[in-house]
């Protein structure tokens, strides 16, 4: 308090006040520390488990899902030349596959000219296919160059596959054109109409293209010549070619996904001529997704094991000579208590079908100290001899891993038991809060009340003193006052 108090009467009431105030709100004060730090702890202690059986839910509810027992594999014994993806309906088997021949697609060059990208040529229109595929493109004097002709045709066929490039060889500059359209019958063909207007150095006419059967190979085009400068087919386009167990396919794209039910097919190159020749095949597997079923089981078993290892810390009782135990902060708490026990219930309940009826049978048991352990060897062998029933055992809204779902939902959703003791434990946290301004606002009233007390008393005293110094005095003064030495 502010002034110097205590002059009149020589006590130390600074002091005084502070020992009475401190009499009647340390009491308090400790009470409230107390159970703020209890409620800190266990509000900790409830994310904890939260996170932890969230984790486990996660775990849980990526075994429950039929599709992952849907899924299907497909590999094979050469990438670098076939690759297989496989679908839910994709059934099981092995398959022999020969690569004979890929689709490719069509690559042209047109007529070379003299005079490089800037050489003209007379306006008209040209008509450029690929099989049922076909652009136009008008040539005015506004692009009758070669590189103007180019960049009409990368505009139009920009959205059907079509493309042109200018390549400069001996005999000259000429349109090279593509298509991304492949089989047999997609080669690019250009017809050109010229409108009778003399606009460049070059008929445009010269442009005009088929592919020309080659004399001596009758199933291949004439190349183009750079001595002559003649057009030519640079890649014919061809459709792919292959076998599945000696059955002969052919079909326009690499990719097939008409053969087998549910498998695509990506062919990345063919076999060689000798590989062919010998007879040497490729093998196809398609199969059901172990490694995906096995992969959840080791997630859900970990989690599991990590939630027990939570679970056990928090309610810890540790016994300690000659003073009070070491608690964990949820010892004794019946929501773990329940959580565990309903856990496993699931854990050992029979699902009453024929086929899987418990972990065990998969090779998951439970250790002495609660935890699950999984032995491959046991999980391989099942998943191989019985991976249908496994995933019937497991899977769905009666299986354990969807009674497991709904049972934790109750714990850690949006109102369940977790969200209701964190809800109770934040009231409480706010409820200290609150009880400290009022003691705040106590023990400030108690302060200036005994102040104010106080500081009374002393100018009381003083007041006292000075009557007494009066009075002496007065008598000192009277006739015949004798003062003893």
């Amino acid at each position: 308090m502010a002034g110097i108090t205590g002059i009149n009467s020589g006590l130390n009431i600074d002091d005084i006040v502070k020992t009475l105030v401190n009499a009647e709100s340390s009491p308090k004060t400790n009470q409230l520390d107390n159970l703020e730090k209890e409620t800190t702890t266990r509000i900790s202690a409830i994310g904890n488990l939260t996170g932890a059986l969230n984790t486990f839910k996660t775990a849980v509810d990526s075994l429950n899902k039929t599709s992952l027992f849907e899924s299907r594999t497909a590999s094979t014994s050469s990438s670098s030349v076939l690759k297989a993806t496989a679908g839910a309906t994709a059934s099981a088997g092995s398959y022999n596959v020969q690569v004979q021949q890929l689709a490719t697609s069509s690559k042209v060059a047109l007529q070379s000219v003299s005079g490089g990208s800037a050489a003209t040529f007379n306006s008209g229109t040209l008509e450029i296919s690929s099989g049922t595929t076909s652009i136009s493109v008008d040539v005015t004097a506004a692009n009758n160059t070669l590189a103007g002709m180019r960049d009409a045709i990368n505009e139009a066929g920009k959205d059907s596959g079509i493309s042109a490039t200018i390549i400069t060889d001996d005999s000259g500059s000429r349109l090279v054109l593509s298509s991304t359209k492949t089989g047999a019958g997609n080669d690019i063909n250009v017809a050109v109409t010229e409108d009778g207007v003399t606009t460049g150095n070059n008929q445009l006419t010269s442009q005009a293209f088929a592919p020309t059967a080659d004399p001596d190979n009758a199933d291949a085009f004439l190349k183009p010549s750079s001595a002559t400068g003649a057009g030519g087919v640079i890649s014919q386009a061809q459709s792919a070619k292959l076998t599945i167990d000696g059955l002969q396919l052919v079909r326009s794209s690499n990719r097939i996904d008409d053969a087998l039910e549910g498998v695509t097919l990506d062919l990345a190159s063919a076999q060689s001529s000798s590989d062919l020749a010998d007879g040497k095949t490729i093998s196809l597997t398609v199969g059901v997704d172990r490694a995906g079923v096995k992969s959840n089981l080791q997630k859900f078993v970990d989690a599991y094991n990590a939630l027990i290892t939570t679970t056990t810390q928090l309610t810890a009782y540790v016994p300690v000579d000659g003073s009070a135990p070491v608690t964990g902060p949820l010892f004794g708490d019946t929501s773990v208590r329940s959580l565990l026990s309903g856990m496993r219930n699931e854990l050992v309940s029979s699902p009453g079908q024929e086929g899987i009826q418990a972990l065990a049978q998969l090779g998951i048991t439970t250790g002495k100290d609660g935890k699950l352990s999984l032995d491959d060897t046991k999980l391989t062998a099942a998943l191989d001899e019985n991976f249908e029933q496994v995933g019937a055992y497991l899977a769905g809204d009666n299986g354990l891993m969807g009674r497991l779902s709904s049972f934790t939902s109750n714990y850690v959703s949006d109102n369940g038991v977790l969200k209701q003791r964190n809800d109770a434990l934040q009231a409480t946290k706010k409820d200290v809060d609150k009880q400290r301004e009022a003691l705040t606002k106590r023990v400030e009233s108690l302060q200036t009340r005994l102040y104010s007390q106080y500081n009374a008393m002393d100018s009381l005293v003083g007041q006292l003193k000075r009557t007494s110094d009066s009075l002496s005095g007065m008598l000192a003064n009277l006739p015949g006052f004798v003062r003893n030495e």
